[in-house]
């Protein structure tokens, strides 16, 4: 398949968004339709699609991805292996980040940011694309996988947290963690997919259940099968992961219509497919608040639809007009996505290390959102640099 630009297009952008609005949290006195919703809130603010966005374009992937991989000639048993394997690896950085959260600084033996620093690092040592030509060096690049491993296990075995109420509690799930969550839905969508393929109908079948199995549980029905199961034992409870198959539905549209002269047609599916979410979320707003924290099938329909909409004005844009002078500034956060989310935690830590205090003009309104954006470019910027002496994460 020719590679479709508008995906990366539409990742990249994702990632600066992301990096953008997790920044809010430094500010003061922006829009009140750009923060997320607080909970049980019946509204949607900028910040609650990003998640969503980041969950489709996934699901956009997939299909590509794997037939890539069906290219080189790797067996089914071999992708699901990657399946396996990058999952957890998303699992377990989910997992630590979340602990964080909980950091106990009174009775850790680290504090906060140099816990961040060192388990962040770790997962740079694991995790980091170490060049394979470089024969000589790959005794040294195995060395720093291990060392990274007994790291995150000395992090883990070290860990003392403090639960809401002020109990001292040890490495927990307490919750999976963004990246958690997106190593299950994953886990999930991309063995559904290697099991049904490119059909459409199937995915389909696939999309509706997972939206059912949200709608079930945002009704507070429980939908554990065996006694010793949670009440609701599914990380995403089936909406995150209708998000991801609604960007693989969309793939398969843009498989069946690839054809330059099908563009039209493309574009009319998908904008219905984009209206009927839209207008079955609102339906849906009469039984469900329109909430993020809550994962309620409002959010998940209209966040879907914001996505396809979305999705069709950067084919467009990329694919039709190629108009991509502005898209080489961050491409970088395209394809080495999850190091451009991993770096602000180093940020975040050296800042709060140095003492460094920002003037409050620089937090407040515009000044600040202008603040903030810009150093969501600095981030990219160093994703880029980080890249030119081969330092990038892939799972």
């Amino acid at each position: 398949m020719n590679r479709i630009i508008s995906i990366d297009v539409f990742r990249a952008l994702t990632m600066v968004l992301m990096i953008w609005v997790n920044d809010f949290w430094t500010l003061k006195s922006i829009p009140k339709w750009l923060k997320h919703a607080s909970t049980g809130e019946d509204y949607l603010g900028f910040s609650d699609v990003i998640f969503p966005w980041f969950l489709f374009v996934m699901g956009m992937s997939i299909p590509f991805a794997f037939e890539d991989r069906i290219k080189k000639g790797e067996t089914t048993i071999i992708i699901w292996a990657h399946i396996v394997l990058r999952s957890i690896a998303l699992i377990v950085m989910g997992l630590f980040h979340m602990n964080m959260e909980m950091y106990n600084h009174e009775t850790s033996f680290f504090t906060k940011p140099i816990y961040v620093i060192i388990s962040t690092s770790a997962f740079f040592m694991i995790w980091n694309m170490y060049p394979k030509t470089d024969q000589k060096k790959q005794n040294l690049f195995k060395a720093l996988r291990i060392t990274g491993v007994l790291i995150l296990i000395g992090m883990f075995l070290s860990f003392s947290g403090k639960s809401y109420d002020g109990q001292e509690i040890g490495f927990e799930t307490h919750w999976w963690g963004i990246l958690g969550l997106i190593g299950w839905v994953y886990l999930i969508a991309g063995s559904a997919f290697l099991f049904i393929k490119n059909s459409l109908m199937a995915t389909f079948v696939a999309f509706f259940v997972c939206l059912g199995l949200n709608i079930i549980s945002s009704s507070g029905i429980p939908y554990n099968i065996f006694s010793w199961q949670s009440d609701h034992w599914i990380p995403g409870s089936g909406g995150l992961q209708a998000l991801t198959f609604g960007g693989v539905i969309v793939s398969l549209f843009l498989i069946e219509n690839r054809n330059k002269d099908n563009i039209i047609r493309l574009y009319i599916t998908l904008c219905c497919f984009g209206l009927i979410s839209l207008s079955s979320g609102l339906l849906l707003r009469n039984y469900f608040v329109l909430n993020k924290i809550l994962g309620t099938p409002t959010w998940i329909l209209v966040s879907l639809s914001t996505a396809v909409f979305l999705f069709v004005f950067l084919h467009w844009l990329s694919d039709v007009k190629k108009i991509l002078a502005w898209y080489k500034y961050i491409n970088i956060a395209g394809t080495a996505t999850l190091t451009c989310y991993l770096i602000p935690y180093f940020y975040y830590s050296l800042r709060t290390l140095s003492g460094i205090v920002l003037p409050e003009f620089l937090l407040t309104g515009f000044i600040g959102l202008t603040k903030s954006f810009i150093y969501s470019l600095i981030i990219v910027g160093i994703c880029w640099g980080l890249k030119q002496i081969k330092i990038q994460l892939k799972i």
